[in-house]
């Protein structure tokens, strides 16, 4: 008898332990669900940056082939109106960079600027725009005239100071 009442007891044992495990697995589970809901909420604001010239080159007009393109185009419903945006990150060599500000002078006159840093951009520039303190890549503004084409209607092209870097910003309006 003393045989059969510690199985009995091991048993009840064994059967609360294996319980608590399933039930804490659950918790696990709806944990798990509600991050990979925050994950998915999150994800929408994560911009799908992409870096193949080609592509680029059928959305804008390229005036000189770049070195290195990293760009992003996203559409906004503001009042029911659809705006399109594409802001890229250019590389040219030096020569292509200077005659591309050379021809942008003459659409309107250079001014300085800046430009707010986001993450998916190169990292050299990430990292010079740590060095300003406020988050910003300092330059020089000319008009975007020579990189526009249908569905972009305005921009800006700003030439990152000391560098062959130049940011483009389009949109349709």
């Amino acid at each position: 008898m003393p045989i059969l009442q510690t199985k009995l007891i091991f048993s009840v044992f064994v059967l609360v332990c294996l319980l608590n495990a399933c039930s804490r697995n659950g918790d696990a589970d709806v944990n798990s669900a509600a991050r990979n809901a925050n994950q998915t909420a999150n994800s929408s604001s994560v911009v799908n940056a992409q870096d193949d010239i080609e592509e680029l080159g059928k959305i804008v007009k390229l005036p000189a082939l770049p070195d290195e393109v990293t760009y992003s185009e996203t559409n906004s419903n503001n009042g029911g109106e659809n705006n399109k945006r594409l802001i890229a990150i250019l590389k040219f060599s030096t020569v292509n960079a200077n005659q591309i500000a050379a021809s942008a002078e003459q659409h309107k006159t250079p001014a300085p600027a800046g430009v707010d840093a986001e993450d998916w951009f190169p990292p050299e520039l990430v990292a010079r725009s740590r060095e300003t303190g406020d988050g910003s890549l300092k330059g020089v503004e000319y008009a975007a005239n020579d990189f526009l084409q249908p569905p972009y209607a305005s921009g800006r092209l700003t030439r990152i100071n000391d560098t062959d870097y130049f940011v483009l910003e389009l949109s349709m309006f």
